[in-house]
């Protein structure tokens, strides 16, 4: 049986950048993307190949892999280079196999998008707390008082995060904060990598802290659109089957409830043995319900 154009096969992993320019060109799957993103799918795909290209990891990776990550971003309108903080494709290197596949990560800037995408967020805001910014909390209410004027050391003793919802959706607020304590135990439970003495976590726990604690609060306090719950089912996966219909398998947190049997994935970078991310903004992020969102990630005038 002749097999269809856009089949992506996972049995025979196709390596390198030659077979991602290979399974890119082919006409069915470029039309997919055109499906997507329209007359920004060739500058997308472009920058699927530049980021393979600039990662030695990814440069030797499966090709199948690397698409379908893509397509996911793709499918969320996320730009997949590093530097502008919404997505990447991470590679993971099966200690077994010696086969790199590309995962897909949603960055903070990428979860916060996503949030004010969904039309029911008015202010979310994210940020490191420093030793005498708490002022005081209350574990019944989930209330929390920061002042940034209360610092006494450069010392972070943990992470928050806030939204307010619209006043249609009741004009709902919530704060989450997590210790440096909680965070790190947060990341132990989750990552592979940072029981394992390297990764993000290790080299860089702050960005860590930041992203994990927006992520937690989004997923449990923002209203769901399909576009936001196809995010938290994606992120940090690889994915098998094709690209109609990719299957995500989490690499990184192999729980035997969702994916059967651990794997033995190593996350490495190019140089360090860490992850190829860049570090992501620890200023705040402060959008009010006025003020427009980035509607055109792809556009490279406005991301500057």
């Amino acid at each position: 049986m002749v097999q269809q154009q856009n089949q992506i096969q996972q049995q025979q992993p196709k390596l390198g950048i030659a077979a991602l320019k290979n399974v890119l060109n082919n006409d069915a799957i470029k039309q997919k993307f055109a499906d997507m993103l329209g007359k920004e799918s060739q500058g997308f795909i472009t920058s699927v190949i530049a980021v393979c290209s600039n990662n030695q990891l990814l440069a030797k990776a499966d090709a199948n892999s690397i698409v379908l990550a893509a397509s996911l971003a793709a499918g969320m309108k996320l730009p997949i280079n590093p530097n502008l903080g919404y997505a990447a494709i991470v590679p993971f290197r099966d200690g077994k196999t010696g086969i790199t596949t590309g995962t897909m990560q949603i960055m903070r800037n990428g979860w916060v998008e996503l949030a004010l995408r969904t039309g029911k967020v008015a202010k979310i805001t994210n940020e490191l707390v420093y030793e005498g910014e708490l002022v005081s909390k209350n574990r019944f209410t989930d209330e929390y008082v920061f002042d940034e004027t209360k610092r006494v050391s450069d010392k972070v003793i943990g992470a928050m995060a806030y939204v307010k919802l619209t006043k249609e959706m009741g004009g709902l607020e919530k704060t989450v904060y997590w210790t440096t304590e909680q965070c790190l135990k947060h990341g132990k439970r989750y990552s592979q990598t940072f029981r394992k003495g390297y990764g993000l976590w290790v080299s860089d726990p702050e960005s860590m802290f930041l992203k994990s604690v927006l992520k937690h609060l989004i997923v449990k306090y923002v209203p769901k659109s399909i576009e936001l719950q196809k995010a938290i089912d994606s992120d940090q996966a690889a994915f098998t089957g094709d690209i109609d219909n990719p299957k995500p398998v989490y690499v990184d947190n192999p729980h035997e409830e969702e994916v059967g049997e651990p794997v033995d994935f190593e996350e490495v970078d190019t140089e360090s043995g860490e992850v190829q991310q860049e570090e992501e903004p620890k200023t705040t992020i402060v959008v009010e319900d006025d003020e427009p969102t980035n509607g055109e990630l792809f556009n490279e005038k406005e991301q500057q």
